[in-house]
Parts: structure tokens; sequence; C-alpha cells
């Protein structure tokens, strides 16, 4: 899966950390990165993406096909 994480759009509340913490860290100025995509579930950072408050993560599958947000 390919995840991005929109800075613009990242207000650092850390609920994707929370949820995936292999997988997203905050960097220093409080804003979600990814860090591992490969280092948890599909389900587990389709969750963290889904419960980001500003709804920055998005989540592709390898084929490009975009599983999260929906459109």
């Amino acid at each position: 899966m390919k995840i991005t994480v929109d800075r613009a759009k990242c207000e650092g509340y850390a609920k994707c950390v929370q949820a995936a913490p292999k997988v997203f860290q905050l960097d220093k100025t409080m804003i979600a990165e990814v860090i591992d995509p490969k280092a948890d579930t599909d389900e587990r950072i389709l969750l963290a993406a889904r419960i980001c408050p500003t709804k920055a993560i998005a989540v592709h599958e390898e084929a490009g096909k975009k599983l999260y947000p929906p459109d």
C-alpha cells in the first residue's frame, strides 16, 4: 500500500501514531509522517487513516486504487 500524509491538513493529533506506531510518527514540528508503510497490517493502517480527525492520510493500493478517503 502507498500511504501519504497531507502535511497541510495534519494538525498533530497523533491518532495515527496511536493506531499504528510502527508506521507513523510525529516529526519535530508535530506533523505526522510515514516511517515504514509495511510495518503493520493493512487493517491497522486503514484504521489510522479513518480515525484521523482532519482526514490528512490517504491510502492507495499498489496498483493505484484509492482505498481511503472515499471519493
